[in-house]
């Protein structure tokens, strides 16, 4: 005869079921064979992603910090396990490549969403190397820290150090929330990865930072900053921001649709004129006295959906600076460096 159904049970089991379920779905991809960029699950080689083959030598992509050193400025020779299309040929071994190594513990790497404009919804890389019969073990985070999935390689680690490629594997995670740091650790020996890889949250619409600050009078540089991808329909932000302004000092945003470095009162006009302002506004900040705690903030997807200027569309592209009151400079003004954004559909 069956045994009757605990019920308190059996609800306090699915609670704790649903719990651990994330809030937006993730993909893991992998651990899968990888020669080459055409292995990925994705179109790594487009302007919508970034890829970091190391060949240049540098950790360099935007938005993204690791833990570990670019294996040729340690090793040389073939003891540097590239993946095997990095010298242009599929054929069993890669000469003349690089990678990114680590010693010993996880090797991470940590995305910058104010550098990106948002955190990646795809990221990934290529194990190449460790101890042998070792374990691999990718495990990927969100915003909070909070673990999104985990894939492990067992007894992948083959019995060579020397450039060998077949055991090369690719790790990834798709997630539409963003994440924030991706981590790959051996059971034993060191630690090789190459083919860092995740998707630009702005896409083929490039935002960069150029120009000059002026140092204002309390001897603090501005910072001209922002989060978001400018868009002409998405309801996401997109804020441009200054740091290190004076404090309770009024000042405005100003763009326009070409990039300049003239000098202009003691400092850069980093925007060719005509340009448009925007509303003033103050930057708040500590209490008198002055201090660098100021800030300005600019909503730019809320002015472009507004319509009040015509010339903000998909496809513009606008250069913006922040102009403030420095009462103490001798042309009582300051000024930020400068931001070049592409808007998107």
């Amino acid at each position: 005869m069956p045994k009757p159904m605990n019920l308190s049970k059996l609800a306090a089991a699915l609670t704790c079921a649903f719990l651990a379920l994330p809030a937006a779905a993730q993909t893991m991809r992998g651990p899968t064979p990888y020669l080459q960029a055409s292995d990925s699950p994705w179109s790594v080689t487009t302007p919508a992603f970034a890829l970091e083959t190391f060949q240049d030598h540098l950790l360099n992509v935007p938005g993204v910090t690791g833990t570990g050193i670019v294996t040729s400025t340690q090793f040389s020779g073939g003891i540097i396990d590239s993946v095997d299309g990095d010298d242009g040929v599929v054929n069993g071994v890669c000469a003349g490549g690089d990678s990114f190594f680590l010693g010993g513990g996880p090797m991470s790497f940590t995305f910058n969403a104010a550098t990106l404009g948002g955190l990646p919804r795809k990221a990934g890389l290529v194990w190449t190397d460790g101890g042998s019969g070792c374990n691999a073990t990718f495990t990927a985070y969100d915003a909070n820290g909070t673990l999104l999935g985990t894939l492990v390689a067992p007894l992948i680690g083959d019995a060579s150090n020397t450039g060998t490629v077949a055991e090369d594997r690719f790790f990834g995670i798709e997630f539409s929330g963003g994440i924030k740091e991706i981590r790959i650790q051996n059971s034993s020996g060191g630690l090789e990865i190459d083919h860092l890889q995740y998707e630009l949250p702005c896409g083929v619409s490039p935002t960069s930072i150029y120009c000059t600050a002026k140092t204002n009078s309390l001897g603090c540089v501005p910072a001209i900053g922002y989060e978001g991808c400018p868009s002409a329909s998405s309801a996401s932000t997109f804020r441009i921001s200054c740091a290190n302004v004076l404090s309770n000092k009024a000042g405005l945003l100003f763009y326009g649709y070409a990039q300049s470095a003239a000098p202009f009162q003691g400092g850069f006009m980093c925007v060719q004129s005509p340009v448009r302002r925007t509303a003033i506004q103050t930057s708040g900040g500590n209490p008198p006295p002055d201090t660098c705690t100021g800030n300005f903030t600019f909503q730019m997807n809320t002015w472009i959906q507004s319509g009040s200027d015509p010339l903000l569309v998909s496809g513009t592209t606008a250069h913006a600076q922040f102009w403030y009151r420095d009462p103490s400079s001798p042309s009582t003004t300051g000024l930020s460096n400068a931001l070049s954004f592409t808007i998107r559909p």
